[in-house]
């Protein structure tokens, strides 16, 4: 071995092949079993790769050398990045990218992406190199998050800082940071059962909020919020759309179509965050917006804009934002604040309510899936276990071919259920 060659910080210095591209030393710091490092230079790259051989016997060292030196000329020929760059790059270029490649995206949709990294995902990962995040890595953030967030975060939180994270991997293997994802171990969801209306709860709120309406008819501020409101209460409960989805709803966005009997029905075409779909409403849904229209139509004293949003705010012009105040009179008058197990009831409840009678009606459950803009196993999650209930399902699942006179209750009601 060469040891004329010195260096202020070498305690050993070995160019293996004379040529600079493999340099084997130890380190005059390091005077405790030292171990040999090595600095690699691969041709037509900047700077140099300086690992530790992590042994202390020469040959095994140079065999580490070596194999790591034909692995990153490897790699330069394949067109991969030598070195990988830290987190703190990577999600700087993934910021300036994603209002590019997410341009068909809601603004709000980007901007809570880019809140959660700034929160989260930035302050704990920005000082490590991207090829370095492993899936053990992933398990010690989410545990360092389950252990130090205030509030103690829910598992939902959690999947949407691992959505994120997600994407940001899958920049850098694109851009030939990483050559594979590590598995994001995401937190599983409680399948809790939504909090929704049944069919005698649902007649009792839609009774309920014709005498709430009819209360203020002599004051046209007051009992125009109360129409609009009742209206919207009514077409989400009649076609599944999300809150949002119904709020930005122009008239322009209606149409009607017809079912094989020739019976007209309405079509909305809404945007969520699926994106574009057409929604197919129940029956009843075009009188609910027919109310809507004379109302504007008197006040304005011509018929509306079809450009117009629906449910429009008469000052402002723009869809009303809220009827938050409005839905919890409605709930707190009519004593469906709660559903039997304490949970209570939101606007979103509306939705879970269409889901529930529709299943119970026997509609196709991939043609459900379309209409509401979610997925088959999410209806199953999560609606899944009360469609047993329904009478359809108590019939088929209770009949029998062997017993025809099945033993039939002696008093109409359950003695743990009466009143």
């Amino acid at each position: 071995m060469d040891n004329t060659l010195t260096h202020k910080t070498y305690k050993e210095y070995i160019d293996l092949r004379n040529d600079g591209k493999i340099v084997m030393y130890k380190r005059n710091d390091h005077n405790k079993k030292p171990k040999w490092n090595v600095r690699i230079k691969v041709p037509n790259t900047n700077g140099y790769v300086v690992k530790s051989t992590k042994t202390m016997d020469f040959n095994e060292g140079k065999r580490f050398s070596e194999d790591l030196y034909y692995e990153l000329e490897g790699k330069v020929r394949r067109g991969e990045v030598l070195k990988s760059p830290k987190m703190s790059r990577v999600i700087s270029e993934w910021k300036k990218e994603l209002p590019l490649v997410w341009r068909d995206r809601k603004e709000s949709y980007i901007q809570t992406t880019l809140g959660i990294n700034r929160n989260h995902i930035e302050p704990y990962f920005k000082d490590m190199f991207v090829d370095q995040i492993t899936e053990d890595s992933l398990v010690e953030y989410f545990n360092y998050k389950t252990l130090n967030m205030k509030p103690k975060p829910s598992s939902v939180t959690l999947r949407h800082q691992g959505t994120v994270l997600g994407n940001i991997l899958r920049f850098s293997k694109r851009k030939g940071y990483i050559t594979s994802i590590p598995n994001i171990p995401l937190p599983k969801l409680k399948q809790i059962p939504r909090p929704d209306f049944n069919s005698n709860e649902w007649k009792l709120l839609y009774t309920y909020m014709r005498k709430w309406v009819k209360e203020y008819e002599n004051h046209f501020r007051i009992w125009r919020d109360r129409l609009y409101t009742q209206q919207m209460v009514l077409i989400l409960g009649n076609s599944g759309v999300r809150v949002g989805e119904l709020r930005n709803l122009r008239w322009i966005d209606i149409e009607e179509v017809f079912n094989i009997d020739g019976e007209k029905r309405i079509s909305i075409s809404v945007d969520g965050k699926t994106g574009f779909r057409n929604v197919i409403c129940n029956s009843g849904v075009e009188v609910y917006l027919e109310r809507i229209w004379n109302c504007r139509k008197k006040e304005l004293g011509k018929d509306p804009q079809l450009t117009e949003y629906v449910f429009i705010n008469n000052l402002t012009n723009k869809p009303i934002t809220s009827f938050k105040g409005s839905w919890n009179s409605i709930m707190k008058g009519s004593g469906l604040q709660y559903d039997k197990d304490g949970n209570k009831r939101v606007p979103y409840s509306l939705r879970h309510t269409y889901v529930t009678m529709r299943l119970r009606e026997g509609v196709n459950i991939y043609q459900l899936s379309n209409n509401i803009g979610s997925s088959v196993e999410m209806i199953e999650n999560f609606y899944g276990k009360k469609r047993n209930k329904d009478p359809l399902n108590v019939s088929e699942l209770t009949k029998s071919s062997t017993n025809k006179n099945p033993l039939k209750t002696k008093t109409n009601q359950l003695p743990w259920n009466k009143g």
